[in-house]
């Protein structure tokens, strides 16, 4: 049997501490030092490539100018999720790329009915847009 494997390396005792070639496992996963490495590593790759897919939405390398109003309801769904519940406010006001990029903060609070909050943060995200940075 490996000797990483065995019981009484399972458990930190303080017979194990005292031994000079005692090697802890992680609590977390089970693996030695090494091996646990290598699996963040790995992780670290996979997470990578969840977030490139999740950028190359329909709406990447498109002008904003030419999404229709359920692409910015997709692009205020995606940008943060706590501002999907106001994806249907674009629906309602029509509101097209083109008039994605007009918004500013005061219009959607007053016009729009959002909170200073949501308001803000949509700026933020239309700021980036503009800037080429979505």
């Amino acid at each position: 049997m490996d000797s990483t494997l065995k019981p009484t390396n399972l458990v930190s005792t303080s017979q194990n501490l005292r031994n000079p070639g005692y090697r802890p496992l992680l609590p977390s996963c089970g693996l030695p030092l090494s091996a646990a490495s290598a699996v963040r590593r790995l992780c670290s790759r996979g997470s990578d490539r969840y977030l490139e897919n999740r950028d190359a939405s329909r709406l990447s390398g498109r002008d904003p100018s030419s999404w229709t109003v359920e692409d910015v309801m997709q692009f205020v769904r995606e940008t943060d999720p706590q501002l999907g519940p106001h994806a249907d406010l674009f629906r309602k006001h029509e509101i097209d790329g083109k008039a994605l990029l007009l918004l500013r903060s005061d219009v959607m609070m007053k016009y729009m009915g959002l909170k200073l909050g949501p308001a803000l943060k949509l700026s933020y995200h239309i700021d980036r847009l503009k800037q080429g940075k979505f």
